[in-house]
């Protein structure tokens, strides 16, 4: 065999390899693209599609709200870190719901609460300072 051919093929070989390994890497490099833009996408879906628990207040009612897209199982509601609200434990509540319990903190300057709910995918923990 020629020089010449030898050579050419020498100059194939790694042209081949240096492409080979360049696709390689570019391949790489859009999987790992690709993944972190779908955990970003399932994120920003589970916050809109999420269960919101809004507390309020009024003269005689503590209404507890599910502003969220989707259902919330209520685990637990305490007041002010020590009066726990059983009635509530277990309880589902539909996106728009409300539910309402009469009241006695009309008296109480500090009013803070912590709700423990849940949804099909995860647990949330909140702490409302309603006064």
């Amino acid at each position: 065999m020629s020089s010449f051919n030898e050579f050419t093929l020498a100059i194939s070989a790694i042209i081949l390899v240096v492409t080979s390994i360049v696709g390689v890497v570019l391949l790489s490099t859009s999987v790992f693209n690709i993944n972190a833009s779908m955990k970003k996408t399932v994120n920003v879906i589970e916050k809109y599609q999420r269960p919101y628990i809004a507390i309020n207040i009024n003269d005689t009612n503590l209404i507890i709200k599910n502003t969220g897209k989707s259902q919330a199982i209520i685990d637990s509601i305490i007041v002010n870190g020590t009066e726990k609200l059983n009635q509530f434990d277990g309880k589902t509540i539909n996106p728009e719901q409300s539910l309402l319990t009469k009241n006695n903190y009309e008296n109480q300057e500090k009013l803070t609460i912590e709700i423990n709910y849940h949804s099909e995918n995860r647990i949330y923990k909140e702490t409302l300072p309603l006064r």
